[in-house]
């Protein structure tokens, strides 16, 4: 997941003639670099409680 993410990022970054490629990569690799290990626990924690489904309140008419 995280490394093809990654891998993506630098398949856009200095492959295009316009800069919202490169400037929509960088936050990603900034992120990686930097908060990798608090992603992959984030990601591993919504994984163990995503067959926990809450209610959705709606909003009386």
């Amino acid at each position: 997941g995280i490394d093809m993410l990654l891998d993506v990022t630098k398949q856009v970054e200095g492959h295009s003639i316009c800069a919202l490629g490169d400037a929509a990569a960088w936050p990603i690799q900034g992120v990686m670099r930097h908060f990798r290990g608090e992603v992959e626990r984030r990601i591993d924690e919504f994984s163990r409680n995503a067959h926990r489904v809450e209610p959705v309140m709606v909003a009386a008419e």
